[in-house]
C-alpha cells in the first residue's frame, strides 16, 4: 500500500484519508438521530438534529442546554406509573436557550405516529437560577407543552398545539408574547397572580378553555427566597393584554374553584364587542358567587395583528 513521504510516512494513505475526515464525521453526526435515556446533563450542551427522548432528561443546576434551530425533539410514549400520561420530560434546573427562527423551528412532540396529548409530559423550567429563552418553538402532544415555575423565562413566537395544556405556570418572573394557543385542552393555565407576568400579543382559540386560573393554595403576597433571607423573590403583578381570545369551546376564561381574587383582564379582544355575549364564555362570579370576577372592560374593539394560528386539530367538543 502507498504510503505518504512526509512526517506521517508510517500511515498508509487511507488511514491518513479518514484522519483528515474524520472533524467533518464528528460534526454531520451531531444531525443524525440520537436517542437518549433517563440521564442528567451535567455540562453545558447544544442539541442539533433530531433528539429522540425515552425517559427523563434533567439539565443540572450547572449546565445550559442550548438548542440550535430546525431541531426536532420527539418522545417516545413510555407509561410506567399507568397514569395515562406519557412519561417523557425534559426538566431545566440549569438554563435553556431554544431560539429557533420562522424558517427554523425548534419542534417538541410525541414520536408516535398516532400522536395524542399527554403521548409525553412536558419541558419543564423549574427553580432556574438564569434567563431562560424559548423563540420559534412549537410544542405538540404534551401533557403540557411548557411549565415554568419558579423561573424567569422569555417564551416569544411559539406555537402550541393539540397538548392537554399549552402552557403552566405558578410563580415565575414571565414573558409570553406573539404566540398561538389552538386546538389544546386548556390553552394558558396559571396558578399565580403576582408577577412580574407579561402575557401580550397572543392569539388564544379553539382550544376547550382558553385561560384557566386556579390557585395554588398559598399566599397571593409575601414570597421569599428559598435561602429565607426575607427578601422578596419577584415583585409586580400579572399582565394579560393585547390578546386575541375568541372561539374556545366552553369558556375563554375560566376561574377555578376557590378563586376568591377579581383578575384584571382589560384590552384584550373578545372576538366580539358585546359585554353580555362576551361574559357568557366566562366563567366568574356572574355564575358561581363562590369565585371572584372576571375585569374585562374596557375591550379591544377588534383584533391585534399578530402571526396566525397554526393548523389544529379541534379539542374535546363537550358542552360545559
Amino acid at each position: 500500500m502507498k504510503q505518504l513521504s512526509d512526517g506521517l510516512s508510517t500511515l498508509p494513505v487511507a488511514v491518513i484519508g479518514i484522519l483528515l475526515m474524520l472533524p467533518y464525521l464528528l460534526t454531520t453526526s451531531l444531525y443524525a438521530q440520537t436517542i437518549l435515556h433517563d440521564q442528567v446533563i451535567n455540562s453545558d450542551t447544544e442539541w442539533h438534529g433530531e433528539i429522540l427522548i425515552q425517559g427523563i432528561v434533567v439539565v443540572s443546576r450547572k449546565a445550559t442546554l442550548r438548542i440550535a434551530p430546525g431541531t426536532k425533539i420527539s418522545f417516545s410514549r413510555i407509561d410506567r406509573n399507568g397514569d395515562d400520561i406519557g412519561d417523557g420530560e425534559i426538566r431545566v434546573l440549569g438554563a435553556i436557550l431554544a431560539e429557533g427562527r420562522p424558517d427554523a423551528k425548534i419542534t417538541f412532540s410525541s414520536a408516535a405516529q398516532d400522536a395524542h396529548p399527554k403521548d409525553w409530559s412536558y419541558l419543564l423550567i423549574f427553580t432556574s437560577p438564569a434567563l431562560n429563552k424559548l423563540d420559534w418553538c412549537e410544542f405538540r402532544h404534551g401533557f403540557s407543552g411548557l411549565q415554568i415555575h419558579f423561573s424567569t423565562a422569555t417564551v416569544s413566537n411559539c406555537s402550541f398545539i393539540n397538548n392537554n395544556e399549552g402552557l403552566r405556570f405558578g410563580r415565575a418572573d414571565l414573558s409570553v408574547t406573539k404566540s398561538s394557543f389552538t386546538g389544546n385542552d386548556i390553552g394558558i393555565r396559571f396558578t399565580r397572580m403576582e408577577g412580574p407576568v407579561k402575557i401580550v400579543g397572543n392569539n388564544i382559540r379553539d382550544n376547550r378553555i382558553g385561560l384557566f386560573l386556579v390557585p395554588s393554595g398559598q399566599n397571593i403576597r409575601d414570597f421569599f427566597e428559598p435561602d429565607r433571607s426575607g427578601v422578596p423573590w419577584n415583585t409586580g403583578h400579572l399582565q394579560i393584554s393585547g390578546n386575541n381570545i375568541s372561539n374556545n369551546i366552553w369558556y375563554n376564561l375560566e376561574l377555578g374553584e376557590k378563586q376568591l381574587w377579581d383578575l384584571d383582564i382589560t384590552g384584550n379582544y373578545w372576538g366580539e364587542n358585546n359585554p353580555s355575549a362576551i361574559a357568557a364564555k366566562i366563567y366568574d362570579s356572574r355564575r358561581d358567587d363562590t369565585l371572584g370576577q372576571a375585569l374585562f372592560e374596557p375591550i379591544a374593539t377588534k383584533p391585534f395583528e399578530s402571526q396566525p394560528p397554526a393548523n389544529a386539530t379541534d379539542p374535546r367538543s363537550k358542552t360545559p
